[in-house]
């Protein structure tokens, strides 16, 4: 059997023609587009996780402060509580896809995209819940004799511990609010260890988001249309500068000079007489 020059085809003895399938076709066919929904399903998913890591940081600052209260707490639990749902979910919809081999290459930049948002939202909530833990300790609401911080953000001494109202609450539920936030601590830990571990992807080996070209091509001609108004602004700018510079020593020169010459003055003064 020998080959044909026709790119594609081979010819045997017989001189009948046999086509063959390209490489390019073949890695063509390999490929898999991601559904759109679910794509857009991820997508809504780490923004969610987004919003509520960045809700939690916000809310955590003002524990052990003089507004450290038990609703902003219960508020906090079920903020996290919220988030490791959401961190649930994602989970089973992205590291799937994600495992995928057979995937296009634009769809993989994008759950990687993705993956790299939704691990370092986990990471920042798991240093947050170890703060929680840390201050909740360190400044318990309802046992012990204890003063909040006062921040400055209300009125003096309404961090006191005895202005907070613990007759509600038992001793034993504070405890209790202690070990939930440890096993919420030990689920986030035991989750994002799990998704580092199924998934290889490195942040800094992700490919970065790009604009579209049409973008592009509008700031490469805005930057061609306002290159020449840009330089002339810049020389114009850059003269008086150096201009400014150059009398202001000439000023201090002129001015340390006489404030020598006074001196020297002075002292030639005071020797003659």
């Amino acid at each position: 059997m020998m080959t044909s020059p026709v790119a594609g085809c081979i010819s045997n003895k017989g001189g009948n023609l046999v086509q063959l399938t390209s490489f390019t076709l073949v890695q063509d066919c390999r490929t898999e587009k991601i559904d759109n929904n679910l794509k857009q399903e991820i997508t809504k998913l780490t923004g969610d996780l987004n919003h509520e890591t960045a809700q939690y940081c916000n809310l955590a600052v003002a524990l052990g402060g003089s507004q450290d209260t038990l609703d902003l707490r219960d508020e906090l639990k079920h903020i996290r509580q919220r988030a490791f749902e959401i961190a649930r979910q994602n989970k089973q919809k992205l590291i799937p896809a994600l495992r995928k081999k057979n995937v296009c290459e634009e769809d993989a930049k994008q759950l990687e995209r993705l993956y790299n948002m939704f691990s370092s939202c986990l990471e920042l909530l798991e240093v947050e819940l170890f703060q929680t833990l840390r201050l909740q300790k360190m400044f318990p609401l309802q046992s012990g004799v204890h003063f909040l911080i006062n921040v400055g953000t209300s009125e003096p001494f309404l961090g006191c511990k005895s202005q907070i109202n613990i007759s509600e609450v038992s001793l034993q539920k504070e405890s209790e609010e202690i070990n939930l936030l440890e096993r919420d601590i030990a689920d986030v830990h035991d989750l994002l260890f799990t998704i580092n571990q199924k998934i290889a992807v490195q942040p800094w080996a992700a490919a970065t988001y790009n604009e579209t070209s049409q973008q592009d091509e509008d700031c490469k001609s805005e930057s061609s249309t306002s290159g020449s108004t840009a330089s002339s602004i810049d020389i114009t700018m850059v003269e008086p500068n150096n201009k400014r510079k150059r009398w202001l020593c000439v000023v201090i020169m002129t001015f340390v000079a006489v404030l020598l010459s006074a001196a020297i003055i002075g002292v030639c003064l005071g020797l003659l007489k």
